[in-house]
């Protein structure tokens, strides 16, 4: 059963990567410049698009890129949100079908839905589109259901280097205690996994010098805590867990979405602990050293 299981996380993995591809390949060619003021001058730093905001009643938002015609997700930049006429509003000003051009760097992460960390400014043009609402909403039902009550959280590790901005999906916890409530019955599930050295734990990356990542959870944690081990390792205890170091602690800051962050050292597989109300979830990957 847990052979079948691989094979169809697999098969899932890959058919993701055809649409991230897809999806990334669209995203660099639907930009444009910001247009000259009146004075000659850019009216904006960076590059925008035109998309279209779309909301759940659950909170759930993201943006749909009008030209193109693909989801992607990003923050809201404090302070830089504006109405049609250019005064400032608040992100929960913002209301399922307002259209508004979007500027910043233009660098969107390879992921489904693309993820655009470089926002700078959020100009909306025009509120509540019904036609944009009918044709795109289907993408918040897509990207996100109702979770099945058993569903573990999922991690990606995200990351930007000199060439994109990057999120990689941890494909499987590596071990969990997970209780939930279905049909007024409480469930305890629980897996006795094997020691993070004795996996192949995901490659989220080769770097040659140390790296900020980010952890982005699609359901927030309590806490978060990270051990890391010398790559070297891996392999070493097959046979048992006896003799196996203790991991070393890792800092673990927040940024400025709230999500957690660390500094990723060459050469390293790091165990990421994570708590929740219903338990807690171990996510284990590498980061080679080049």
């Amino acid at each position: 059963m847990r052979k079948n299981k691989k094979i169809t996380v697999v098969i899932a993995i890959a058919a993701l990567a055809i649409i991230i591809l897809a999806v990334f390949a669209a995203v660099q060619n639907h930009f444009r410049k910001d247009k000259p003021s009146d004075d000659g001058t850019q009216a904006d730093s960076g590059q925008f698009l035109t998309a279209v905001y779309l909301q759940k009643d659950d909170g759930n938002s993201l943006f749909v890129n009008l030209e193109a015609e693909y989801p992607f997700t990003g923050t809201i930049p404090e302070g830089e949100l504006y109405d049609e006429e250019g005064g400032k509003i608040k992100e929960q000003d913002l209301m399922n079908g307002d259209v508004v051009n979007i500027y910043g760097n233009g660098i969107m992460a390879q992921s489904y839905p693309a993820q655009y960390h470089g926002i700078t400014k959020i100009e909306r043009t025009e509120q509540a589109n019904q036609k944009y609402i009918q044709e795109y909403g289907h993408y918040l039902d897509e990207l996100f259901p109702e979770k099945d009550p058993a569903q573990l959280p999922c991690l990606n590790v995200c990351y930007t280097d000199e060439l994109a901005s990057v999120a990689v999906m941890i494909p499987e916890a590596s071990g969990y205690t997970w209780t939930y409530e279905e049909n007024g019955e409480s469930t305890t599930i629980t897996t006795d996994a094997p020691h993070i050295l004795q996996t192949e734990p995901t490659e989220v990356t080769k770097l040659s010098e140390p790296m900020t990542m980010e952890l982005e959870f699609d359901e927030k944690p309590e806490s978060v805590q990270i051990l890391s081990w010398d790559d070297s390792l891996l392999g070493e205890y097959q046979d048992s867990t006896a003799g196996i170091p203790e991991g070393t602690s890792v800092e673990v800051q927040k940024n400025e979405k709230g999500n957690p962050e660390f500094t990723a050292q060459p050469g390293c597989v790091y165990l990421v602990q994570g708590q929740w109300g219903n338990g807690a979830v171990d996510y284990g990957f590498r980061v080679s050293a080049e």
